[in-house]
């Protein structure tokens, strides 16, 4: 396994711990942080922040289930599913595609890519089966 590939695996691990502050040393300091179709977080506090927000969002269930990893060189793509709790007490997995670019054993740019709407569809008990790839199921 590449150092680069293993630094994103440690750092997606990381996310149940649900602790931001625990994720400040993998972020260069200059970090830029994308949830397509949502504005940058740049800068590690600003992105510390933004996870500190997603994580008191879903105080319960925070995780990374990686599916899929590849790394070229210094970037590292994701396909995972990103386990968050309803109000129900239902796990849900929402399906995410991520790319990592690193720089020096640290996080330069971390884009996301998911359905910003499925969420939604989870917490109101939406059947979203149809919308979640069939072979993923729960974690």
């Amino acid at each position: 396994m590449s150092e680069t590939l293993a630094i994103v695996q440690k750092f997606c691990d990381r996310m149940a711990d649900r602790n931001a502050e625990a994720l400040r040393p993998f972020l260069a300091p200059n970090a830029v942080y994308q949830n397509c179709g949502m504005p940058a977080s740049e800068g590690v506090e600003a992105i510390l922040e933004n996870l500190a927000g997603q994580f008191a969002m879903f105080p319960d269930s925070y995780e990374y289930v990686m599916k899929n990893i590849a790394v070229n060189g210094d970037v590292v793509l994701t396909e995972r599913l990103d386990l968050i709790k309803g109000p129900d007490g239902t796990i849900h997995g929402v399906p995410v595609m991520g790319a990592f670019v690193l720089n020096q054993g640290q996080i330069t740019r971390w884009t996301d890519y998911w359905d910003t709407g499925l969420p939604a569809k989870m917490m109101t008990g939406q059947d979203v089966s149809s919308l979640v790839p069939s072979n993923y199921g729960g974690k």
